[in-house]
């Protein structure tokens, strides 16, 4: 396995050597040292000429620490390649390809065997965590059939699960002897460091054996011969490129001999935050591209620390947008102590500035598999935008704690953009320099449905929303708006969009696609639809499950609602939503009490509020939608002033005319009364008070009147007072006072649903 010759060393000599290399104690032998020539590859490495080289899209690290073990990971991946495709993913970063230490719960960063892909036993398994040579080979298959390069991991700083040996050099023991299943690439003491020819490199990792990269046996194995771990992952496995894991350990010329010898897409993992003097020396020291582990730190602490100055410090993407690789998190960022995982709220945020500013993001699998299907739809848009608008110079247009808007150039194929972030609580809007003249601008994050108008010398106002962002760029698309109104045909009013109630745009021209309007359903069961236009020759909307689940489909099935009821009706055509509230009251004051069902409220359709007449007792109610406390209101201390989730109204023991406000979130507690020189109070405050029939629906008073006249007033003031409207028996607004001819004891009611009064004489 190996030669040794031993030479006798000077004490000045000793005594340099211990102390530069090692705190153990040994003898004064210096060895020269070789490893078996029989063990020793040939040929020399060459690149494969149809490597796929990435940059145009985005790249997926396509794990994260710790993923699923049992050998299925490699199938996972597979599974998802042509999703990723479809959403511009031109790139995959895989873990460590080859045997750990662990075996089965490695991770690949304590490699032991670069040959064994999940074939060898040893280590306590046959395959990897992540699966078998097969598998792996045909995960990659699939993944250039998409156009897909896929990025090794490669481990070459250090070893782990070697047996112990004598280490002649170090005069202890090591675990240094390696001598893998798949018989290639065998190693001793003479390959790591310190040994003879070389005391150290740049950085050990912990305490793994720290492989010696100046070693010609090792440089050899590595990548120097067409036998190789370079080579054979280059040209028989098919890898396109290679992620250099702790770059720190080592000369960043290894890995310019490396590429030198392979070619391939190359990138270090520098983990620090200083480009001045670490990253940027290494990137052109190495030729590769670089993790922008600066612009992380940089943007991790202008989201933490809520001051977005920071994402103007000195990066790979400002000093050297062509090398730089961005992020917002990845194994190691997310699995560690915490101390450098990213703000799960901004990581959004984050996504929006990497794929508008210059660089090559990597898009880590946590955040877009494991996230949630909304974060995964946002990424897959800030993708899309990338791909279609992102090129040019990047300038910061204006930048304090909380706004940060930055601006590419564009080039000849894409327009560049406006990327504008916002840490405020409330929407905020600048005017904005750029360099489309008499133009639509456009959001492209469809936070804002409405084009933007820049002028003849490229100023335009942009807005974002309360902490969120929005990117913008020029549109050669037209304007188009939403109809103004949705007609809600239904059984209820025998399915007639010509007749049908109307739900009326928020605002016009309805950009926004939203709609609000009160139905009165009348049957038990009610079913309806929704139309753009009176008749069914156009948009039909309905629900996309069995009539209750909120959300829009064309045509749909009918949407389902319980009645008889009045409701407030919203839909939103871009989000494809509906929802419906019915309003009651509920409470101790109320006739059911704080148990269900509540006392259920109409919509007043000519004063546009929610009412109802009932008799409270002394106690305290709240307002509420569907029988449920998800939307309830309640008071505030201001009289007559409601909010969401406030507390419970004080009410005494009357008969009141309740009226609901819920635009406004105002309340009215009132009654009717008489007044007038027929009454006995006359013309003067307070007016008789009437009570309500709840069985009749009307409000009645018994009482002695003497010849006079008399009208109907809501809580003891003349805004809302009833008179006689010239028919007998009906009522107008500020109509002509009552006549009272004849004293005596006489039975008053009135129906305000319908306007109509009685006066019987007892």
């Amino acid at each position: 396995m190996k030669i040794y010759n031993y030479i006798k060393l000077g004490l000045g000599s000793l005594i340099m050597l211990i102390t530069a290399c090692t705190n153990d104690d040994f003898t004064p032998l210096r060895i020269s040292q070789s490893n078996n020539a029989e063990d020793s590859p040939t040929g020399s490495a060459q690149a494969r000429a149809n490597v796929l080289l990435p940059g145009s899209g985005v790249m997926m690290q396509a794990f994260y620490w710790d993923v699923t073990e049992g050998g299925i990971w490699w199938n996972n991946i597979e599974s998802k390649l042509d999703s990723w495709a479809v959403n511009g993913v031109d790139a995959i970063w895989i873990p460590p390809i080859s045997k750990g230490q662990s075996g089965g719960f490695s991770m690949g960063y304590d490699p032991a065997d670069y040959f064994d892909f999940g074939d060898f036993q040893q280590h306590g398994t046959v395959e990897t965590r992540f699966g078998n040579r097969e598998e792996l080979e045909k995960m990659i298959g699939t993944a250039h059939e998409y156009e897909i390069a896929v990025i090794a991991d490669i481990v070459i700083n250090h070893n782990s699960g070697g047996a112990l040996e004598y280490n002649e050099f170090r005069q202890i023991e090591t675990y240094t002897l390696f001598e893998p299943a798949s018989g290639l690439f065998n190693r001793t003491w003479l390959n790591y460091l310190p040994n003879a020819e070389n005391l150290e490199d740049e950085g050990r990792f912990g305490g793994f054996p720290d492989l010696d990269l100046k070693n010609d046996y090792v440089i050899d194995w590595l990548w120097r011969s067409e036998e190789s771990v370079a080579s054979f992952y280059m040209n028989t496995l098919n890898i396109d490129g290679w992620r250099f894991d702790y770059v720190k350990g080592f000369s960043p010329d290894v890995v310019k001999q490396w590429i030198g010898s392979v070619g391939g897409y190359s990138v270090g993992e520098n983990f620090d935050g200083n480009v001045t003097d670490v990253v940027g020396p290494w990137v052109e020291a190495s030729g590769a591209n670089a993790f922008d582990f600066p612009n992380f730190f940089n943007m991790r602490n202008a989201f933490l620390n809520g001051n977005l100055n920071e994402l103007t410090k000195p990066s790979l993407l400002s000093t050297m947008p062509e090398k730089a690789v961005t992020f917002v998190g990845n194994h190691d960022t997310e699995s560690r102590d915490g101390s450098n995982e990213f703000p799960n709220e901004f990581e959004t945020h984050a996504y929006a500035y990497i794929m508008s500013a210059p660089g090559y993001p990597c898009v880590f699998y946590s955040h877009y598999e494991d996230s949630g299907d909304e974060q995964k739809e946002k990424i897959n848009q800030l993708i899309q935008i990338r791909s279609q608008l992102a090129a040019g110079d990047w300038s910061v247009n204006f930048v304090n704690n909380q706004e940060f808007i930055a601006t590419r150039g564009g080039d000849d194929e894409k327009p560049g953009l406006v990327l504008y972030i916002n840490l405020t609580d409330q929407e905020v809007s600048r005017e904005v320099q750029t360099h489309w003249n008499s133009t639509n601008i456009k959001d492209y994050t469809e936070k804002y449905n409405l084009f933007q108008n820049s002028d003849a010398n490229g100023l335009v106002v942009l807005k974002a929303p309360a902490m969120g962002y929005t990117i913008w760029a020029a549109t050669d698309d037209e304007q188009v708006a939403f109809s103004d109104i949705l007609y809600v045909p239904g059984g209820y009013q025998g399915w007639d969009p010509n007749t049908a109630p109307k739900l009326d745009a928020f605002e016009t021209p309805n950009l926004a696609g939203t709609y609000k309007g009160h139905v009165s359903l009348t049957g038990e069961i009610n079913e309806f639809k929704f139309t753009d236009a009176p008749n069914w020759d156009n948009g039909i909307y309905g629900d996309e499950g069995e009539g209750t689940a909120g959300v829009l489909a064309a045509p749909g099935n009918n949407v389902v609602l319980p009645g008889p009821l009045d409701y407030e009706i919203n839909v939103d055509l871009v989000n494809n939503t509906w929802s419906a509230n019915t309003w009651a009251i509920i409470g101790s004051g109320t006739p059911n009490g704080w148990d269900d069902p509540d006392t259920d409220m109409n919509y007043d359709f000519d004063r546009n509020v929610w009412t109802i007449t009932t008799n409270l007792t002394d106690g305290e109610l709240k307002f509420r939608a569907n029988n449920g406390w998800d939307i309830n209101l309640g008071g505030t201390g201001a009289e007559g002033d409601l909010s969401h989730g406030g507390d419970n109204i004080a009410v005494a023991a009357g008969s009141y005319q309740i009226d609901l406000d819920v635009t406004n979130k105002a309340f009215n507690l009132g009654s009717w009364g008489i007044i007038g020189s027929a009454t006995p109070n006359g013309w003067d405050d307070p007016d008789t008070d009437m009570g309500y029939d709840m069985t009749n629906e009307v409000w009645t008073v018994t009482i002695d009147l003497v010849p006079g006249e008399m009208k109907f007033r809501f809580n003891d003031a003349w805004n809302v007072n009833l008179g006689d409207a010239g028919a007998g028996s009906s009522l107008e607004q500020d109509g002509d006072n009552i006549i009272i001819t004849t004293a005596g004891n006489y039975t008053i009611t009135l129906d305000v649903v319908r306007n109509m009064y009685s006066i019987n004489s007892n």
